[in-house]
């Protein structure tokens, strides 16, 4: 077990047996785990589980904000944490993710080699199970002779590979990245804030990387939806209230110098295709098509922060 890692877990009115799923699992491969309740007034659960591991060999911590501050903040909570404490990486998950047995060691493994070979880690993520569909998602990887940047199959990094970018679940980040290019942007409040955060570290000089060695269970959005472009398509369904985030973050990062200009140029066609499947098929698309366009504005006017 790596006892310099600290695991950070945002929480946002948790559901009782994928939360205690995660924190036995994250017990199994770290020694300190810190819960960051978003939750308005407090959560009962992250209270009792509190309680429950008080006498345990473990430490188990909570930072309960008493309102929903956004993933961004909680996970900065969580980091200044680490920080604190002088642990050398902290690992940031979903409260609905589940690691996969050895999976901290894993990247514990992957992060100190590369390291000791000289690489600027900025961080090392498994490769995702999604939940629903059970499919692997791909890692975003540049690809020799393509424009843009191209995608590799989930389980072909082996024993791993640089990436473009990745989601902040499961991510082992080694903690004086922090304190070189800055944590998450809290203005974001949730969606594009592991983003916005992975354009930031490689504009550092820092890389990514993904392995196909760990693994880690994840409800990558909340069901799906089919749109029709030359043929049915699959989308992720998302609330409206998530998708103004998600549009509204993404606009905001098409002015930012550190983001990628391929990378926004390949975005912005496909969040134009969003636009077309959200608009006319998903459900509730009238409701849909208003807070996305709210969120559009908002991102071209800079009105940041919670809705």
């Amino acid at each position: 077990m790596p006892k310099d890692v600290m695991a950070v877990v945002v929480t946002y009115f948790p559901d009782s047996v994928p939360l205690r799923a995660l924190v036995a699992s994250l017990f199994r491969h770290v020694g300190t785990v810190v819960l960051v309740d978003n939750t308005p007034g407090e959560s009962g659960l992250v209270r009792d589980l509190v309680e429950e591991y008080a006498n345990d060999a473990h430490e188990i911590r909570c930072i309960s904000f008493g309102e929903n501050k956004g993933v961004a903040s909680g996970l900065n909570a969580g980091i200044a944490e680490a920080l604190r404490d002088g642990f050398d990486y902290v690992l940031l998950c979903d409260q609905d993710s589940l690691p996969a047995e050895s999976m901290v060691e894993v990247l514990h493994d992957v992060a100190e080699h590369l390291r000791a070979t000289g690489c600027r880690v900025g961080c090392v993520s498994p490769q995702y199970i999604d939940l629903i569909t059970g499919k692997v998602a791909p890692f975003d990887v540049h690809i020799p002779g393509t424009i843009f940047y191209g995608r590799m199959a989930g389980d072909s990094a082996k024993p791993w590979a640089e990436i473009v970018m990745t989601i902040t679940s499961g991510s082992l980040i080694p903690c004086s990245v922090f304190a070189d290019v800055g944590v998450m942007r809290s203005d974001f409040f949730i969606d594009h804030v592991d983003t916005e955060w992975c354009h930031r570290v490689r504009h550092h000089g820092y890389s990514l990387y993904g392995t196909s060695e760990a693994r880690l269970d994840h409800h990558l959005g909340g069901g799906s939806f089919k749109a029709w472009s030359f043929g049915w398509h699959t989308y992720t369904h998302y609330p409206s209230d998530r998708l103004y985030y998600r549009f509204r973050n993404f606009v905001r990062m098409l002015w930012l110098s550190h983001v990628s200009k391929r990378w926004k140029i390949r975005q912005c066609w496909y969040w134009l295709g969003c636009v077309y499947a959200y608009t006319l098929f998903s459900p509730g698309r009238l409701l849909n098509s208003k807070m996305i366009f709210r969120g559009i504005l908002d991102g071209l006017r800079g009105r940041m922060g919670p809705l």
